[in-house]
């Protein structure tokens, strides 16, 4: 217990360099750099001499920056860092961090905050959160920092905080009164790929309203990918032709709000009283739908979707696929005629013959 340290301080840091061993890497306590820049409470070196992460225990008041600054020197002289505290202080977060809690009755030091992982708090939303990842003891945390199963992540996508599964604020175990957020964590790789999906995917959807108000059609491009409007043209006119509308020039075609900013072919249909007809929609491409909540179509027009969407529209009626390269539509629930309706029907009351040839292998 050189240099005054306290019992806490020295525990932990024999706990740090059992992890360390633990996971395969060499442990040393104090170690300097050549220069005295930066010394660490416990240097954890892969078997190769490759690798090195500085373990520090740090339990004794810190500002923000102070921390800051030993981190960035670490950094520089490509030696990876955590930090580990017993309790929030306003400079954890700020910098790679883990907060644990010994216990002393089992003799087993465990993670109370600083490891996350995204998932969806709602079910019906898309959007995947931060939530704590919990019953992580130091052995493992160490053990997953070091082989690089664990990386410190700064947040990107508007997921910026991690949220208690129950409360949706911030677990009490990661904040305290001086400490209301924080800004890194541990995570996996997996997660992390999923937070920068759901910034890219936000900052399209910027990008596709400020489209949307200049060119309602570069908006549906953008956000549909679909180039070959010539090409959708023409199978929507070779399949939801009908005496009314006889040629292309009967189409009037747009993105429309009204149908979730879908590509509307509106074509004329007969109301049924002498000559007149009617424009209304034939069908809608691509309704921005499948990102809303419950991912239903309320509208009796029937909509379309690229055939690669197939598995995202279990909850929708009347939906057609399309694949432009092979120049095909198809209708998922392919309309039976007054026979087979009655065939099937008839087959649901009969009961089954076994003598039946349809019955025999």
């Amino acid at each position: 217990m050189s240099g005054g340290e306290s019992i806490d301080h020295h525990l932990l840091k024999l706990e740090l360099a059992h992890a360390a061993r633990a996971a395969g890497f060499h442990a040393e306590y104090e170690v300097a750099a050549p220069d005295r820049s930066w010394r660490a409470d416990v240097m954890a070196t892969s078997t190769d001499g490759t690798q090195r992460v500085a373990l520090e225990a740090q339990l004794s008041l810190i500002t923000p920056e102070d921390i800051q600054h030993r981190t960035n020197r670490y950094e520089q002289d490509g030696v990876g860092i955590c930090w580990f505290g017993l309790r929030p202080r306003p400079w954890v977060g700020s910098v790679p961090s883990i907060l644990l809690n010994p216990d002393r009755d089992k003799d087993v030091w465990s993670v109370s905050a600083g490891i996350a992982l995204m998932t969806q708090l709602d079910p019906d939303s898309s959007f995947q959160q931060w939530v704590p990842v919990e019953e992580v003891t130091l052995t493992d945390a160490v053990a997953w920092i070091l082989t690089g199963r664990m990386k410190a992540y700064k947040p990107q996508s508007l997921a910026k905080s991690v949220l208690d599964r129950q409360s949706r604020q911030w677990p009490s175990s990661w904040v305290g009164p001086n400490s209301d957020r924080w800004d890194v964590w541990w995570t996996t790789s997996s997660h992390i790929e999923t937070d920068i999906r759901q910034h890219n995917d936000y900052l399209e959807r910027v990008h596709i309203t400020m489209l949307r108000a200049e060119s309602p059609m570069q908006a549906f491009r953008a956000r549909t990918k679909i180039e070959e409007i010539s090409a959708l043209e023409e199978l929507i006119l070779k399949e939801f032709n009908n005496n009314a509308t006889r040629s292309l020039s009967d189409f009037h075609i747009r993105p429309d709000p009204n149908y979730a900013d879908g590509l509307a072919f509106y074509g004329y249909h007969w109301d049924g009283f002498g000559t007149m007809r009617d424009m209304k929609p034939l069908v809608v491409v691509c309704p921005d739908i499948l990102d809303h909540r419950g991912r239903y179509w309320e509208n009796s027009v029937p909509v379309a979707f690229p055939a690669a969407y197939r598995d995202r529209l279990k909850n929708i009626k009347n939906v057609w696929l399309f694949d432009l390269e092979e120049r095909t539509i198809w209708s998922i629930e392919p309309k039976k005629s007054v026979t087979s309706a009655a065939l099937a029907s008839w087959k649901s009351v009969t009961p089954v013959d076994s003598s039946s040839p349809e019955t025999r292998e």
